[in-house]
Order: structure tokens, then sequence, then C-alpha cells
């Protein structure tokens, strides 16, 4: 009886290769360094130099008047009633320096009206005085807690003024503590590196500030991009 001859072994395929490890885009999450956005900051304030200058210029000017006249009441009611007015206003103007570092970081010119842009002041004031508050606290405690607490939540603002719908200031704090999360250390390099640039601003008669300034906000901003994968606008 004859053998039936085995069947032919089945054809051998390479094994699959091995898919090359992905590699994330610029302006993923994890892509922040404080020199990246130090150097955007930079390049991006000298292309829009005049309304940056011209922008510092008005928050100095005014919040010096508010408080040369707040000082020269001569009473403490008029003091407290200034001091208010002050603080209001100084929270309006933040919120404007905001809006015009992010315009920058969207490719678009600060203007000047976003200094008096009072949209979204509530849950901005809240996010602001939470953060006062707990920043204060924190330098109490021997100021390594404050800085840590201010570098958790240093975002707030942005939060606030680049949400997509309106968010409640609590809200802000913790979507700022989520940005940070894990990048903390990075920031912190980040904050010596302006400190740093705002110290020799003060040094030059003060004249420096009225760049630095701009430098420091545009940077920020751009770190704040960064964190959250959002593309930068080319500066060139």
């Amino acid at each position: 009886m004859s053998q039936v001859p085995p069947p032919p072994p089945p054809p051998s395929f390479p094994p699959p290769s091995t898919p090359p490890p992905s590699v994330p885009p610029a302006g993923s999450p994890g892509a922040f360094s404080p020199g990246a956005a130090f150097g955007y900051g930079w390049s991006a304030f000298w292309q829009n130099v005049g309304p940056m200058v011209g922008i510092t210029v008005i928050i100095l000017v005014v919040s010096g008047i508010i408080s040369f006249i707040g000082q020269s009441t001569g009473n403490v009611a008029g003091s407290i009633i200034f001091g208010i007015i002050g603080f209001v206003v100084g929270l309006i103007l933040a919120m404007g320096l905001i809006r015009a570092s992010l315009a920058v970081t969207n490719g678009q010119k600060p203007e000047f009206s976003m200094l008096a842009n009072t949209d979204r002041l509530a849950p901005y004031a809240v996010a602001a005085i939470l953060f006062g508050i707990g920043f204060y606290i924190g330098l109490l405690l021997l100021i390594i807690p404050g800085i840590i607490f201010a570098l958790i939540y240093m975002f707030h603002g942005f939060v606030v003024l680049d949400s997509p719908t309106e968010i409640s200031g609590t809200d802000a704090l913790k979507v700022s503590a989520e940005l940070t999360k894990g990048h903390r250390g990075a920031l912190f390099g980040l904050v010596l590196i302006l400190f740093g640039i705002n110290i020799i601003g003060a040094i030059l008669c003060g004249i420096g500030l009225l760049f630095t300034y701009g430098i420091s906000a545009i940077t920020v901003a751009a770190a704040y991009r960064m964190l959250k994968g959002q593309p930068l606008a080319p500066v060139g």
C-alpha cells in the first residue's frame, strides 16, 4: 500500500516589523522647556515691541496715578476707597496683559483695547484672590511652600481667559494644577530666568522693565500653550 506523502509545510512569513517609536509633535504636552518658552517670548516680543511697550506703559502709569491719589487723600476712608479702586483696576489691567500675550501666541496683534475688556472679571477675580491668599500663607510657612503653591497655580488667569466657555475661578485653579503637574521643576527654572531679566531691567534705571515686562508675559503665555499642546504662532 503506497504511502500518502505528507503535506508541504506552511509557507513561512517574516515576522512583523516592530513599529517605529512615536515621536510627539512639536507643541504636544511634554514638549515644554524653559529655554524654548523664553526663546519664543523673546522673539515674539520684538515682533510686537511697539504695542507691548505701550501696554506696559499704560499699566504702570494708570497704577501709579491711582496709588498716588490714594496716598494723597490724607484720610483713612479715601485710602480705602482708592485701595479698592486700585485693586479692581489692577485686575482688569492684568487681564489685559494676559489677553495681549495670548493674542501674540495666536499670531494676532496685541491691542490697547484689551486693557479695558472686563469680560470674565468675576471668575478671574475669584481665582486671583484665592491665589493671593494661598501664596501669602505659603510665604508665611518659611517661603518654600509659597513658591510651590505659585508654581502649581501660576496659569489660573490664562485658564480663565483662554477657556472656550466661562469657567469658575476654583476650576481654573484646578486646571492649572493639572497643567503644571510633572513640569514644576522646569517651571521653577523658567521663573528664575524671568526673575533675572526683570532684575536687570530694574537695574537699568527701571527703563528696562518696559521691555522685560512684556517679554515675561509672552514667555509665560508660550509656556501655557506648550503645556496644553497647542501650536504657537511662528516667529522669525
